[in-house]
């Protein structure tokens, strides 16, 4: 793997290779390379991280009915108000830690110092939310849920408190990770994650006497085993190197500041907290069109619909996913280092494999409207709702993935609040009004609800990627050097 700033690169080894990034000036076809190359491990990771829940839900889903209704619920539950938050909150990583790797003027350590902050921040974040977690029977109660299943998921979220320190620390690491072009680190560490979650799962649900609380017990041991694994791989393989000795303030003798200097915390939050909007007002607003959707009345049709379809959406947000996080990157690690053109380069490139990818997506989507339900359900009423609604979906998930690669590059450069307040007018102000009105009032369904979507997201698409080109790539470096020199400052 190559290195934007080739100061000091490790050889590969012949069974895990390292990567490091060093810094000729790329052509576009080199560029498309490179991203293609990263991308890869980024899209399997994200396969893989996606079956943990999965497996827990459909684990405890065969013991029967209820056990399946209380899975999913606790699920959706979980990673809605706990899972998204740290995904949301470690985007800040995105930024800082890919600009000061490559960063000629502060220590390297500077990169882990921020992972340390990040984890500090999080573990504050963690108390309401497992406050919350351990209360989750009354909100699922609040919910109308009916009370068996209120129950069980109750006792799901409570056994899930013992993950989400783990899920932090995975979390966390893979962004340092990552910004080191280390992109196969996490990708290997899930190798080993994903079969053991399906072995656990299945061994404390239906060989113990645990039952229905094995699925979560089995994703909690998981997640700890992918922290413990990927540190693992930081400390005795590659990645070590930017992490700093714990200090909670600023020692001379040091390279680096201390963990709770508070002006640091500052300039974290301008990027943890619209990260945290931008990942969770998605994943809230697709709750709300989920419970909408029973409102509709072929009900059970619309809704089983509905879950075939935000399915396909996350099918076909993976590859852009990768592709994301890797330009996300490789445009942060080119303004650390000081070169706007480069920089500008791969933000030009990522959004070209925007284009290609989406409409790739789009069209396969839409070529096996009729029969791509079948893949879900047997059941025909939901197939012929499917293929009446993919048309739409189709388009939607272009601009999906379009703006999903955009907000990478954002990401890469600072600038989370841009995707953050698109994504807040896009659901809220026009998605879900515009949606219900054309699905309750014009009486288009499920339809309805999908127009207001692709509208939107249409919409944002065009915006980001403008915002992107529009870009003063000499400005982006020096707000890059601008963040380093205040960690020098403080260090």
């Amino acid at each position: 793997m190559t290195d934007l700033n080739a100061k000091d690169t490790a050889p590969s080894s012949p069974l895990i290779p390292t990567a490091h990034i060093t810094s000729p000036t790329f052509s576009y076809r080199q560029e498309s390379i490179w991203l293609l190359k990263n991308a890869v491990p980024s899209v399997i990771s994200y396969l893989l991280q996606n079956s943990l829940q999965s497996v827990s839900v459909i684990t405890a889903g065969h013991l029967g009915a209820t056990e399946l209704a209380a899975a999913s619920v606790a699920s959706m539950f979980v990673t809605v108000t706990g899972l998204s938050t740290v995904m949301g909150t470690t985007l800040c990583l995105d930024t800082l830690c890919s600009q000061a790797y490559t960063n000629t003027h502060c220590d390297k350590k500077v990169v882990g110092l921020h992972v340390q902050r990040c984890l500090v921040f999080l573990s504050v974040l963690f108390l309401p939310l497992m406050t919350l977690w351990w209360h989750a029977e009354k909100v699922f109660l609040l919910l109308r849920q009916e009370p068996d299943v209120a129950l069980l998921a109750g006792q799901f979220t409570r056994c899930m408190i013992l993950a989400m320190p783990a899920f932090t620390l995975f979390e966390s690491l893979k962004k340092m990770v990552q910004a080191q072009g280390l992109f196969r680190a996490p990708t290997y560490v899930l190798f080993v994650g994903a079969p053991f979650n399906v072995v656990v799962s299945y061994a404390l649900v239906w060989h113990s006497t645990l039952g229905f609380i094995g699925a979560p017990i089995a994703a909690a041991l998981t997640y700890w085993l992918l922290a413990l694994l990927l540190a693992g791989y930081i400390f005795y393989v590659d990645g070590s190197q930017v992490w700093p000795r714990w200090q909670w303030t600023k020692n001379e003798s040091q390279g680096v500041g201390g963990v709770l200097d508070h002006l640091a915390y500052a300039s974290m939050l301008k990027l943890a907290i619209p990260g945290i909007l931008l990942i969770c007002s998605e994943n809230w607003a697709y709750e709300i069109i989920a419970l909408a959707s029973g409102w509709i009345d072929d009900g059970k049709t619309s809704q089983g619909a509905q879950s075939v379809l935000v399915t396909s959406v996350a099918m076909f947000y993976t590859i852009p996913f990768g592709v994301g996080i890797s330009a996300s990157n490789r445009v942060g690690n080119a303004l650390g280092a000081q070169q706007p053109k480069q920089a500008a380069l791969a933000a030009k490139t990522a959004l070209i494999a925007a284009c290609v990818v989406a409409s790739i997506n789009a069209l396969v989507l839409f070529l096996f409207r009729h029969r791509w339900a079948y893949l879900f359900t047997d059941d025909d009423e939901v197939v012929t709702m499917v293929s009446q609604v993919i048309p739409v979906v189709s388009v939607f998930i272009f601009g999906d993935n379009v703006a999903g690669i955009a907000d990478g590059v954002l990401n890469g450069q600072g600038r989370q609040h841009v995707g953050a307040w698109f994504n807040l007018a896009a659901y809220y102000l026009s998605s879900l009004p515009i949606g219900f009105f054309l699905c309750f009032s014009l009486r288009w369904g499920l339809i309805g609800i999908w127009s207001g979507l692709m509208g939107s997201l249409l919409a944002v698409a065009v915006a980001t990627t403008v915002v992107v080109l529009k870009s003063d790539w000499n400005m982006e470096a020096l707000n890059a050097r601008n963040r380093s020199n205040l960690e020098i400052k403080q260090s």
